[in-house]
């Protein structure tokens, strides 16, 4: 009898202990609701000369922010991207400097199958054929402003990676684009970033892994307080 009564109060929970195990269940509810879609980091930055003609004066421009996907692993298209916060940084001339999102620009060109990701990063085949870049949508695709364009061998932007927060066409020195071409700069299945997914995504798988560890722990120390 006495071994039945202490089974019998092991199963009643604390308020305490109800609230714990409600917060891991709902934890691990949310990391699974959330991994239909990951966010990647972005940080590309290239230094070269103005408008990528060899002899002009040397510029740094920059992107910084991020990129997220409806999940998809492997080969990258418009349709798999949910949203992106991407600050064109025109580190020589600030001015120039722009932020695009979804509410101000668009997938200019989506050519080939070149952007692809895994789970922890995205990368541009420069080694293969096609394009892939976002530009604002004022004045508009193909209008030479605030662009960034990864090209592998297609004809509309510069080949390799460049980066135009301003006008290409300016020509009055005020010019910002640089370009890192494949052949002198990322060559091969290039990594976009040094990307993981979200600080907060992580947050939420490790505390769910430490409640699946707390409750197995209180589960292998039941029989020990049964047999007491």
């Amino acid at each position: 009898m006495r071994q039945m009564r202490v089974g019998i109060i092991s199963m009643k929970k604390s308020p305490k202990q109800l609230a714990l195990i409600a917060l891991l269940l709902g934890t691990l509810g949310g990391a699974r609701a959330e991994a239909s879609s990951i966010t990647y980091t972005v940080d590309e930055t290239i230094s070269g000369p103005l408008d990528g003609v060899v002899g002009n004066p040397t510029q740094t421009d920059s992107v910084v922010g991020s990129i997220t996907t409806d999940g998809t692993i492997g080969v990258l298209h418009t349709l798999n991207l949910q949203s992106w916060n991407l600050d064109l940084r025109d580190v020589t001339n600030p001015a120039n400097s722009i932020d695009l999102t979804q509410n101000n620009s668009l997938i200019s060109v989506d050519i080939g199958s070149v952007l692809n990701a895994t789970a922890t990063g995205l990368f541009f085949n420069f080694s293969s054929y096609g394009a892939f870049g976002f530009q604002a949508d004022s004045p508009g695709q193909y209008s030479g402003y605030h662009y960034w364009c990864l090209n592998a061998g297609w004809g509309g932007c510069l080949n390799g990676n460049s980066i135009a927060p301003g006008n290409v066409y300016a020509f009055n020195g005020g010019n910002d684009l640089v370009v890192a071409a494949g052949t002198e700069g990322q060559v091969g299945n290039s990594p976009l970033n040094p990307s993981v997914p979200e600080p907060s995504t992580w947050a939420m798988l490790i505390l769910g892994f430490a409640g699946i560890g707390f409750m197995a722990y209180r589960r292998n120390a039941k029989p020990a307080l049964m047999t007491a």
